[in-house]
């Protein structure tokens, strides 16, 4: 497990990569016209890294040029992944900003989750590496502006995950600061 994250940081565009400022991760929609603009990630740990493929590229190529972009839904991606590794165990965050209209979410995090797993084929490739990631440690976090009846998890309380199609989805409101080691907790 040694390097992920240096070896994430050298393989993704620097272009692409969210910074950790004074340890917050800040992830922004970039639709102006979004009533969920941000969501702040507080963390404690140094072994993340957080990237997002919706932010233009400065070359201005597309984000996945060997695809027909005529097609909609084959060029979904998310507002932000974040691999935060904890030990031995690597965690991934798929987020997504919404505001009360959630719809296709679940095909966005799931092209999430395939690039997910291409990319750790990647970087087991390029870098003569085994990384794993275990299925229930790819997590989907959708941050809407639309009003829960869930509880969002006390102190004391994990987040809780509904298992939607083999996602692992927790939806949280919008617009607000959460602890990031919060959806990283053993699901029960």
């Amino acid at each position: 497990m040694q390097n992920l994250i240096a070896n994430l940081s050298n393989v993704i565009n620097s272009d692409l990569h969210i910074p950790i400022i004074s340890k917050e991760i800040t992830i922004n929609e970039i639709k102006n016209e979004s009533g969920c603009q941000k969501v702040i990630l507080k963390l404690t740990s140094k072994n993340i890294f957080a990237f997002s493929l919706d932010y233009q590229l400065q070359n201005k190529c597309k984000m996945f040029p060997f695809f027909n972009q005529s097609l909609g839904n084959i060029t979904k991606v998310n507002d932000g992944i974040i691999f935060y590794k904890n030990g031995n165990d690597i965690f991934v965050l798929l987020i997504e900003l919404k505001s009360n209209n959630l719809a296709d979410y679940k095909k966005q995090l799931q092209a999430g989750k395939n690039f997910v797993l291409y990319l750790k084929n990647m970087l087991n490739l390029m870098f003569n590496k085994n990384y794993q990631i275990d299925k229930d440690n790819i997590r989907c976090i959708v941050f809407s502006t639309r009003k829960t009846q869930r509880k969002q998890g006390t102190k004391r309380e994990n987040i809780k995950f509904d298992n939607i199609n083999g996602l692992l989805i927790s939806e949280q409101q919008c617009n607000k600061t959460f602890y990031i080691e919060k959806f990283v907790k053993e699901l029960k």
